[in-house]
């Protein structure tokens, strides 16, 4: 059982007057979150949860919107999980919505800010990754670099420090979500705390990650799009 998570529960002072980024529409008129999965194997997945706020859904009827999106777009399994309060993080955006739901097993958490194809993704820890050099137009100061060794396995990711020519792609998977949640729970107090520190959490705890190399990556953050 996989389970993706599309956290977007950030607050921000100018989303009191304007529609937040990733629920806006691109050309074809797809909210960019729900394109922002669209690379991914959706035949391997159980359930797809987005995580938005209250605040936002009750001034622009997220939820509504985001079920036309899901009919749009054939997502049967697709559902909204609408939080109270805002978040301290991404990291507890993502546990908060997997106690609400009872979530266990794999869980793969998806950025709202960006879109990449991959064929297949793994039973496993795993995190996506994409070569600097390849981008056309590179921001390096607001991403985390994933070190990888010559077995092809994880063993660094952080924040802000250019360690390794690839950098996290905005895709995570965790093979046990209440693994994950211990982990969180452990680290919640950290600020600001973000998805890589508890990936290193559990590589300093010898647990195995490997790298996801995915393909068509767009950074739809240069656009100043938040998660």
């Amino acid at each position: 059982m996989m389970t993706l998570i599309v956290p977007i529960a950030a607050s921000n002072a100018e989303y009191e007057h304007k529609l937040p980024q990733p629920f806006r529409l691109d050309d074809e008129g797809t909210m960019f979150c729900v394109k922002a999965i669209a690379g991914l194997p959706l035949q391997d997945i159980d359930d797809i949860y987005f995580v938005i706020l209250r605040e936002h859904d009750e001034r622009y009827m997220l939820s509504e919107q985001l079920s036309l999106q899901f009919r749009r777009k054939n997502l049967s399994r697709a559902h909204v999980t609408i939080l109270k309060q805002p978040t301290n993080s991404q990291a507890e955006t993502v546990a908060r919505a997997i106690e609400e739901n009872n979530i266990t097993g794999m869980v793969l958490i998806k950025d709202a800010d960006c879109y990449f194809t991959t064929d297949e993704i793994l039973p496993q820890n795993g995190v996506a990754i994409y070569p600097l050099e390849d981008l056309p137009i590179v921001d390096p100061q607001h991403k985390s670099y994933v070190a990888v060794d010559d077995m092809f396995y994880v063993t660094n990711i952080i924040e802000k420090r250019v360690v390794s020519h690839f950098f996290s792609a905005g895709g995570y998977c965790f093979e046990d979500a209440l693994e994950f949640c211990r982990y969180y729970e452990r680290l919640k107090e950290y600020s600001p705390l973000y998805l890589s520190h508890i990936i290193y959490a559990m590589l300093l705890d010898k647990k195995i990650f490997r790298p996801i190399l995915i393909e068509d990556y767009q950074d739809w953050g240069m656009m100043h799009l938040n998660s």
